[in-house]
């Protein structure tokens, strides 16, 4: 089987047609929605970027796989491998099958693995285990480049040429864009397309004078957010940047499909992390557990011979779930340290019985953990970064009342608060067991985020919060 997985960066799914958004930012991804099954609850089980594609590719959660932030602690995964002084004696004492990562089940099995993405200059050294093949896209030379800005269209255009070598062959792709990821290179033409989106209800004017007087990273004081015009303008760049991202996976649709290759393939397009635009504060920014960074776009299709049934799905999944949907589809056994659970049976049947809650971490600039059921998000934070004023140490949300999170009703629902308090505990002791919680050694030493930018801003925040 064909396994080609794009993962697109800083995607939140309220800016994807398909998820209901008005624009036209994806017109190509929505068609290829129409295909595949959408997942209106997915989210990563991490943010941002390093933990997020840890989850995903060791199938474990950050607390289990050690990665929950940037900087020296997201080095190196939990893995016995680290844990001795030459990696060619812990296998004699320690099965390697149950650590495997996603492409190393692939690669032990003979299947090609391909990844093309510059991530591994993030630096993230564990991404190498292991691929037969790694391209890393280039950005332009000079300005503001850096790894984090090969161009869209660079990618698929290397894409394009490492699949042809593979047409008649089984293979596990992972193609990764970094667009729409900061900083916003569209031009002047591609951005005013989206003068006229509709703007969202939050945050208000009233929030956007609040968040003047902040003075932290990504505050609107520092993003030159002054009103709604200038967070109307911050938007359309994002839009653009959505746009052009579109269009060119977009074009490696086209190729596959062009070649025979995309109806028996298992494809899949979803993100790493969303991007937050003052809904709680700080400006083109994955910072939190609120949706707007955790919550994103999942569309899966299953090979054309599997009777399954496209359309949208209500059910609550994570990142951490795509490694043993992927192994399932190829016919592999999951590793027994892998932590999710295959979604081949909900993308087969709708109705498909499945989990009550997820739980999910970000570790960059806080330290928060969140448990989301279908109604209610609770969000503990254990380090508050630079916002220890405006950031409470549980908030509680109605998600069906309010998806945007502005009503804080942890004071008022005290028991829904125990219950889900219980509910995560058990959770973090059944994936996590002995072990030590890698988030809560991250509050201990302080975010990497909020380490890096703290000298700068002083940590100095309003207590004026939204």
């Amino acid at each position: 089987m064909r396994v080609v997985y794009i993962d697109i960066d800083s995607l939140r799914a309220d800016h994807v047609g398909t998820y209901g958004y008005d624009a036209p930012t994806t017109p190509n991804l929505d068609e290829f929605a129409a295909d595949a099954v959408a997942f209106d609850n997915a989210y990563v089980a991490n943010s941002p970027c390093l933990p997020s594609r840890a989850a995903l590719l060791s199938g474990r959660y950050g607390m289990r796989n050690g990665v929950e932030t940037h900087g020296p602690r997201s080095q190196r995964l939990d893995h016995p491998v680290n844990d001795v002084d030459w990696a060619g004696t812990w296998s004699d004492h320690v099965p390697s099958r149950p650590w495997w990562s996603l492409p190393r089940l692939f690669y032990e099995e003979r299947v090609p693995t391909l990844a093309v993405s510059s991530f591994p200059r993030h630096p993230a050294p564990w991404f190498h285990d292991t691929w037969h093949e790694v391209h890393q896209p280039q950005e332009p030379s000079g300005g503001y480049e850096s790894f984090q800005t090969p161009r869209a269209e660079s990618v698929v255009d290397r894409a394009i040429d490492v699949l042809t070598r593979y047409e008649d062959r089984n293979f596990f792709a992972y193609i990764q864009l970094w667009d729409p990821h900061g900083p916003y290179l569209r031009s002047h033409e591609e951005v005013e397309a989206f003068a006229d989106v509709p703007m969202p209800e939050y945050p208000t004017a009233d929030a956007i004078a609040d968040h003047q007087c902040w003075n932290a990273w990504r505050s609107a004081d520092h993003m030159d957010v002054n009103d709604r015009n200038d967070l109307r303008e911050l938007i359309a760049n994002y839009d653009a940047e959505i746009r052009y991202t579109d269009r060119h996976a977009g074009r490696l649709l086209a190729y596959l499909k062009s070649n025979n290759v995309y109806d028996n393939s298992l494809i899949v397009v979803t993100a790493d992390h969303g991007e937050e635009f003052g809904e709680h504060g700080l400006y083109r920014e994955h910072w939190s557990t609120h949706d707007g960074t955790q919550r994103v776009p999942l569309l899966v299709k299953p090979p054309a011979d599997t009777d399954y049934e496209p359309g949208h799905r209500p059910q609550l999944v994570t990142n951490v779930d795509m490694a043993p949907t992927l192994a399932a589809y190829a016919g592999l056994d999951a590793p027994p340290r892998w932590q999710g659970d295959s979604l081949r049976a909900v993308l087969e049947s709708a109705d498909e019985p499945w989990r009550d809650a997820v739980v999910f971490d970000h570790g960059l600039y806080t330290a928060q953990r969140a448990i989301r059921t279908d109604r209610w998000k609770l969000i503990k934070t254990y380090h508050a970064g630079m916002w220890e004023g405006p950031i409470p140490d549980v908030q509680l949300y109605d998600m069906e009342a309010d998806p945007w999170e502005q009503s804080d009703l942890s004071e008022l629902e005290l028991e829904v608060v125990d219950r889900l308090e219980c509910k995560m505990a058990v959770w973090v002791e059944e994936h996590l067991g002995s072990d030590e919680d890698a988030l809560r050694t991250v509050a201990t030493h302080g975010p990497a985020g909020y380490r890096a930018f703290r000298d700068e801003f002083e940590g100095v925040t309003s207590t004026d919060g939204n």
